[in-house]
């Protein structure tokens, strides 16, 4: 199983990613959100309906992220649409 992880705003975004996961600050220079490539990713929420639950309907959920020097893809799906 997964170890837990800390939930924070998606405000704090911009300043949580200059920190990786061991604590420690990024190297290079401080990483600007406009700087990095805008990508988007549809997932689909699906169920099943009908008396013999024969049907399947889904609607489409766009997610958006930004791909960063070094790697980083972070989700800002909150921030873009905000």
């Amino acid at each position: 199983m997964a170890p837990p992880i800390e939930t924070f705003p998606a405000s704090e975004v911009p300043v949580r990613i200059q920190t990786a996961a061991n604590g420690k600050r990024r190297k290079g220079d401080k990483i600007k959100l406009e700087d990095c490539e805008l990508l988007e990713m549809v997932q689909y929420s699906c169920w099943l309906e009908g008396k013999k639950q024969d049907v399947t309907k889904c609607r489409p959920i766009v997610k958006l992220f930004r791909k960063c020097a070094g790697g980083l893809i972070v989700e800002t799906t909150a921030l873009e649409k905000g």
